[in-house]
């Protein structure tokens, strides 16, 4: 199974995976629990599955309207005060509910697929705060 595999399969039960994501991610790691304060976490969820696909194409495809997105959310995430140091957190927790949720095709080879294309579409993210300051 590769990512764009495992992406089908998330997309069938998306409403368990951004369920069982945000659990993990908001348990796990308190600090970032005051960004969700107000959030529709039920839409939230929703959005993180449509995040997938987002972060999928990028890695499979690489358009350059992917990466404008990509930066242009950046850019919205530097906005809500969000810290760069808390991504490596959101890729951990999201990397335990993708095997969580894939189960037993879940493999090293698909793990280190879903990590490279996190921490790719962290670094296109995060050139989003880097347009916002200036620089």
């Amino acid at each position: 199974m590769n990512i764009s595999e495992s992406l089908d399969l998330i997309l069938e039960s998306k409403e368990l995976f951004g369920k069982s994501f945000y659990e993990y991610f908001l348990l796990n790691n308190p600090t970032v629990v005051p960004y969700f304060e107000g959030i529709d976490m039920a839409r939230q969820e929703l959005v993180l599955t449509m995040a997938l696909s987002t972060i999928v194409q990028h890695t499979v495809k690489d358009h350059a309207a992917i990466d404008h997105y990509l930066r242009h959310l950046g850019t919205r995430h530097h906005r809500w005060t969000i810290p760069p140091d808390l991504y490596p957190m959101w890729c951990d927790a999201m990397l335990v509910t993708l095997q969580k949720v894939l189960g037993e095709n879940w493999n090293d080879e698909l793990a280190g697929e879903w990590r490279a294309a996190l921490e790719k579409a962290s670094h296109t993210l995060l050139k989003g705060y880097d347009r916002h300051a200036g620089i």
